[in-house]
């Protein structure tokens, strides 16, 4: 499995508030993205710790958990709770929290852990499937038939969404597993992407470009760049 990833301040930003994590044991490999958010310092410290604290639990908890779909909804759900917990003990980081989407690869199957409007998605020459659905008040819009996807782009609220990690004491975990086909890729990503780049031009510079991430972030700080930018690509080779 190759694993590529990045994240770019983007042009309007001072502080890079998302986080990626790639990690990669015998067993399994491990990919996180996620975009904090909060006062202060408080989406940097959030996006880390939720990231940091999925790998160890996963890592500690790999051999002991049977069913890893259950494993990485724990890995989750228990990150939420240190993040809450820690927003709660500081005032400087109240309020503070953060999405993510991970991916668990197994083998050749992947398993997605998702809270928030990061994404991931699924590519190979004949198609771009969008793994998860996003957290947001436009996605729960675009569901009740009120706005279409082409209206969701220049939606006004666009970036308000409706779960994170470490706002509550309790969070919902949405979780997707698949098999992976040979040379498919897989992408995380973080929402700086995807405000500016299309699905289809995703999968088109993903698949023609030599340093695909590069393109990726360029594109969407040459189109305004007003947020964070992170990305992460794996590719499963042929037959292994």
């Amino acid at each position: 499995m190759y694993i590529f990833c990045k994240t770019d301040i983007g042009k309007k930003r001072e502080l890079n508030e998302d986080y990626v994590l790639v990690f990669k044991s015998p067993n399994y490999s491990l990919m996180i993205v996620a975009d904090g958010m909060g006062g202060h310092n408080g989406g940097e410290v959030a996006s880390e710790i939720a990231s940091t604290t999925i790998k160890e639990y996963i890592f500690n908890n790999f051999s002991k958990t049977e069913d890893k779909l259950e494993l990485v909804r724990d890995a989750i759900v228990y990150a939420n709770s240190v993040v809450y917990k820690i927003s709660k003990e500081n005032d400087n980081l109240r309020g503070m929290g953060t999405t993510i989407t991970c991916c668990l690869l197994l083998d050749k199957r992947a398993i997605i852990g998702h809270v928030g409007d990061s994404r991931a998605y699924r590519i190979t020459d004949d198609y771009i499937i969008k793994v998860t659905e996003d957290h947001s008040f436009v996605q729960q819009l675009i569901n009740k038939g009120t706005i279409t996807k082409e209206e969701a782009v220049n939606h006004p609220q666009k970036n308000l969404i409706t779960r994170a990690i470490g706002v509550d004491e309790y969070v919902m975990v949405d979780i997707v597993d698949f098999e992976l086909k040979d040379n498919e890729i897989i992408l995380l990503c973080t929402d700086g992407l995807t405000n500016y780049i299309s699905e289809e031009e995703i999968k088109e510079i993903v698949l023609k470009e030599k340093d695909p991430i590069k393109t990726l972030i360029d594109t969407a700080n040459e189109r305004g760049g007003a947020d964070n930018i992170s990305v992460i690509v794996a590719q499963k080779e042929v037959g292994k």
